[in-house]
């Protein structure tokens, strides 16, 4: 059987998802004779030194896998805390990239629940398409992609693929399953795992790759990012869920490569019953992601006495250093220390600036945002 469906219901099924999701269309892009995207520009690393004025007149505009979300040939950081559904978020973008027909590579180091995963997100959205027609791969174990072998073994198995299969993007979920070993508070190593990212699979197969990520938590017993990983990517998505007893989350879409901020969106996450019982006979469920409005942010009003010795130290710190937009999460630890606040209020208060806009989650702590204070 084709990995794809006939082109009239391809057609058919672009329209649908175009109207749908909002979906950019590949048409103009694709490959000629399902080359690879790599064999389309054998000299790209070569130095070319052009006139502006060409440059200029190619009157570029960003290229989409999913319209005003994901760019083409991106390096992008989908980081949030445990427990804000990143993982469900970065599928709901594979399964609808694959379902425009933008050939894709999941590799999933999260466990053995992608079928799961997979089969409640098609009932959900699809439940009458082929899931044999979907342009979507999948590894169900953690490499160590900081190590050369492991990379060209990967790099092996992306060119054995068939060409109307290279991949216009890898999601690669998640960061610390596929780099073990690797010092997440150490930018240098972290900087070259990027770098390894852009050259080896980005470069070379000029796609997309979706990094998901742990942001930073303010506590000091839980890992901590270097801030080259908020630094060094080309597109940064942070995903919050302020409400911890709710299901929804809002990601932010604040930095992209080529195009202005937007407004965050939201997702709501849906307990899916996949119409089968496990060997013990209970129901097997898993959860899908629908669009929702992203979820309120809570009011900055009625501030306790930890809120307001945060809010102190943070204002003294625009005045001394007013340029500073990034707080790591040992620098926030020690401001925290220095203000008496107690380790077991620190989330509370973090999450109560958060909630207030003050703070943003990011990788490797908090982005700060003085005129909220």
């Amino acid at each position: 059987m084709s990995a794809y469906p006939p082109d009239e219901d391809l057609a058919q099924h672009r329209r649908q998802a175009e109207q749908e999701y909002g979906l950019a269309s590949p048409e103009s892009e694709k490959k000629p004779n399902g080359e690879h995207a790599k064999a389309e520009a054998p000299d790209a690393k070569r130095i070319v030194l052009r006139p502006i004025h060409e440059i200029v007149a190619e009157q570029r505009e960003p290229q989409w896998l999913i319209h005003r979300i994901i760019e083409r040939d991106v390096l992008a950081v989908l980081a949030g805390p445990r427990g804000t559904f990143k993982s469900f978020v970065a599928l709901d973008w594979a399964m609808r990239m694959a379902l425009a027909d933008h050939p894709g590579v999941l590799l999933s180091g999260e466990g053995g629940g992608l079928d799961r995963r997979v089969a409640a997100w098609m009932i959900q959205h699809r439940p009458d398409y082929d899931l044999a027609q979907i342009p979507l791969v999948a590894l169900e174990r953690a490499v160590n992609l900081t190590v050369d072998d492991q990379m060209l073994e990967l790099s092996e198995a992306l060119r054995g693929l068939p060409d109307e299969a290279c991949p216009a993007f890898i999601v690669i979920d998640t960061m610390s399953k596929f780099s073990a070993g690797l010092d997440e508070n150490d930018n240098g190593q972290v900087a070259a795992f990027l770098g390894a990212l852009t050259r080896e699979l980005r470069e070379e197969f000029r796609c997309t790759v979706l990094l998901v990520a742990h942001s930073g938590h303010g506590d000091a017993k839980r890992p901590r990012g270097a801030s080259a990983l908020m630094c060094n990517p080309d597109v940064e998505y942070i995903v919050t869920r302020p409400d911890a007893g709710a299901m929804t989350v809002s990601v932010s879409r604040e930095r992209f490569k080529d195009t202005a901020s937007l407004a965050p969106l939201g997702y709501e996450a849906r307990v899916i019953d996949l119409g089968r019982r496990d060997s013990y006979g209970d129901p097997v469920t898993s959860l899908a992601l629908v669009t929702a409005d992203a979820p309120p942010i809570l009011s900055s009003k009625g501030r306790g006495r930890n809120q307001e010795r945060l809010a102190i130290a943070l204002k003294e710190l625009h005045r001394n250093n007013p340029t500073a937009t990034h707080i790591s999460s040992a620098d926030m630890d020690a401001i925290c220390r220095a203000q008496k606040i107690d380790r077991k209020r620190k989330m509370e208060v973090l999450t109560s600036f958060v909630n207030a806009r003050i703070l943003s989650p990011a990788t490797g702590g908090h982005t700060f945002h003085p005129q909220q204070l």
